[in-house]
């Protein structure tokens, strides 16, 4: 049914369990697992910030941060027998998720849930649902 699972990773425990899923589901399936996780450019409000840290050293900071988990990431995989192939790219949260779905040629896109009250609705897990090429699944 499904074989090439990518899933968005990152720092969160949202993530965290939609590896965790990702994982059990590639073994159960057979298939391929991958994990792409996006260094978004410095927010706006950065050159406002007081900050002692140059924008260069937040970014390399974040990309190495970003890296040693990629590399936990594909230790958990290994730890499990399934091979994991990571991704680190620049840009856009939604369209750099979708467009690396896209050319993966991923057939499953997992993607970790954050629980919102009734007042706060998160969006950019339904934006990339809308937008992706593939089928989505959403762990809680």
């Amino acid at each position: 049914m499904f074989h090439k699972i990518m899933v968005a990773y990152d720092e969160s425990s949202e993530a965290d369990r939609a590896l965790r899923a990702s994982i059990e589901l590639a073994k159960t399936l057979r298939a391929e697992l991958s994990v792409v996780t996006v260094l978004e450019p410095i927010p706006a409000y950065y050159s406002f910030a007081v900050s002692a840290i140059p924008a260069w050293n937040w970014t390399e900071e974040k990309r190495i941060r970003y890296r040693a988990l990629q590399a936990e990431a594909r230790q958990r995989a290994k730890a499990a027998d399934i091979a994991l192939d990571a991704e680190l790219i620049s840009g856009d949260e939604v369209g750099s998720i979708v467009e690396c779905a896209k050319s993966h040629h991923s057939d499953l896109l997992v993607l970790g849930m954050r629980k919102h009250g009734w007042l706060m609705t998160g969006h950019t897990a339904q934006d990339i649902a809308e937008r992706a090429p593939c089928a989505v699944l959403g762990i809680k």
